[in-house]
């Protein structure tokens, strides 16, 4: 009978301890955050620094689709940014919340803005030495360049996730949003046992038997101000679990024996620098394009605008490209043969490009582990090394069977197997050659196509291949003979017209 009056009183003493808590619109008093890690032995490493913007954004998704597919114990933010576009850092903060994998937030230098927002998304929040966080008021330029804090109906719903992030990751949650808005005014209340924060204006309509509870009154924020915390700061007001030396301390404190660093690819840092200039490619772009109306005909300023927009546009999809580069020199090299064969024939240099992009394509879509067992292994080359050392070891091999083939084997087979034509070909009559002595050095004729540097050319009312010695002739001009040799016609311009 003892035992069971004992654990009535035992549970009411806790129901009354609760009921005895001051309750209010502002934060009910905060107890010492618990700080429950998992035994860390494998974090992946995300760096998340410069402007929040769209190539942050599909880094850190990208970035943290890869870490998850490591089974890591935990996911270490490394924040440093004095933030950028809202609708970027909503979006990564999206995806951080959805993870299953335990989060950590570590401010490097700041988080300012979008990475305060970022910074509390993760579980857990660190700080390093003389680092700040916090400032997360929305603005826009105004007319006359100057910054301004946008109204009600953007503050609204940021302010509603700064309270969400807050209540899940146990912040003070009227603090969370007083780096929103600007009219806030936040008082720390406290006496012997409880600490509670108020809004100025909640505390002055308290009945005055219930401000006199509180012994202790301090304004944390005042009405016109945004709160903006130093790592200390940030610490007391139970937003930081604690401040690290150095990132060593940190791995040590946490746990960390093992990172996994998720860099960011060439193509993601294209995408945010071309971000970045947008709007300076987008006034030239438009500028050249404008030069093009006023000037006759199609020249160099409308090539030059196009190309600058089509920078722009372009550096929304850069970001994607990271794992696309052999389609792209595949691609490539298609253009370069084609412009070789219908555009500029005989010049040679788009055919060489274009065989260097389908080398360079093929390196680097080599699978190490499709090689046969018996290939020799080289450790010390990387992927696309050992790629290309095996594409020209194939390529010398494919160029050199062929010529052996043909100089020993194929010349002592009998008559009926060998594919070699064994006709004796020392009398044979060649009508080129008594057509080419109808041309002789001097004689002017006019070219039947363009001389890129090879193509056609008419003397005599007969038509000759012919090949420019100088630059490159058009169709229709004057050309003169400067020497016949192996039936082909050399010529150049006939200046003499």
């Amino acid at each position: 009978m003892f035992r069971i009056l004992f654990s009535l009183l035992f549970c009411f003493s806790f129901v009354f301890a609760d009921s005895v808590t001051p309750a209010n619109s502002g934060d009910a008093a905060i107890s010492a955050q618990k700080v429950v890690l998992p035994s860390a032995k494998k974090a992946a490493w995300i760096k998340l620094e410069g402007d929040v913007d769209p190539g942050m954004n599909d880094y850190a998704r990208r970035a943290i689709a890869e870490a998850s597919s490591k089974n890591p114990d935990l996911i270490v933010f490394e924040i440093n940014t004095f933030g950028g576009r809202l609708d970027a850092a909503f979006d990564i903060v999206d995806t951080i919340t959805a993870l299953k994998i335990p989060t950590i937030a570590l401010v490097q230098k700041k988080a300012i803005s979008a990475g305060a927002l970022i910074a509390l998304a993760s579980d857990k929040l660190y700080m390093l030495p003389s680092t700040t966080i916090g400032d997360c008021a929305p603005i826009v330029q105004s007319s006359d360049g100057q910054p301004q804090i946008v109204g009600e109906k953007i503050q609204s719903p940021l302010r509603a996730k700064f309270r969400n992030l807050a209540e899940r990751n146990g912040h003070p949650r009227l603090l969370a949003e007083s780096m929103v808005s600007l009219d806030l005014g936040v008082m720390e209340l406290s006496n012997a046992d409880t600490t509670v924060y108020m809004t100025v204006a909640e505390f002055n309509d308290l009945p005055e038997y219930e401000s006199k509870k509180w012994t202790t009154k301090k304004t944390l924020v005042r009405a016109g101000e945004l709160l903006t915390m130093t790592n200390e700061e940030a610490q007391k007001l139970k937003f930081s679990l604690g401040t690290p030396a150095n990132i060593d301390e940190f791995k040590k404190e946490v746990g960390i024996t093992e990172t996994i660093h998720i860099e960011i690819s060439w193509a993601e840092n294209l995408s945010r620098f071309i971000g970045a200039i947008s709007g300076v490619l987008m006034i030239l772009g438009f500028g050249a394009l404008y030069m093009e109306f006023k000037t006759p005909g199609f020249g160099v300023f409308g090539v030059i605008g196009i190309v600058l927009i089509a920078i722009v546009f372009f550096g929304q999809y850069a970001s994607h490209l990271h794992d696309k580069i052999p389609a792209i020199l595949l691609c490539l090299g298609v253009i370069f043969m084609l412009l070789e064969i219908f555009i500029l024939p005989g010049m040679m240099i788009c055919g060489a490009a274009g065989i260097i992009c389908f080398v360079a394509a093929l390196a680097l879509s080599f699978d190490i582990s499709n090689l046969p067992s018996f290939a020799p292994e080289f450790n010390s080359l990387a992927g696309w090394q050992y790629g290309l050392l095996y594409i020209m070891m194939c390529a010398v091999f494919a160029l050199s069977l062929p010529i052996l083939l043909s100089k020993y084997l194929l010349p002592v087979l009998p008559d009926t197997l060998t594919p070699i034509n064994k006709i004796d070909l020392s009398a044979a009559y060649s009508p080129t050659e008594e057509f080419v002595e109808d041309v002789k050095k001097g004689d002017v004729g006019v070219a039947l196509t363009d001389l890129r540097p090879s193509g056609h050319a008419e003397f005599g009312g007969k038509m000759f291949d012919a090949q420019s010695r100088s630059d490159f002739i058009e169709k229709g001009e004057s050309v003169r003979v400067e020497f016949v040799e192996a039936g082909k016609v050399w010529v150049s311009h006939n200046k003499s017209v």
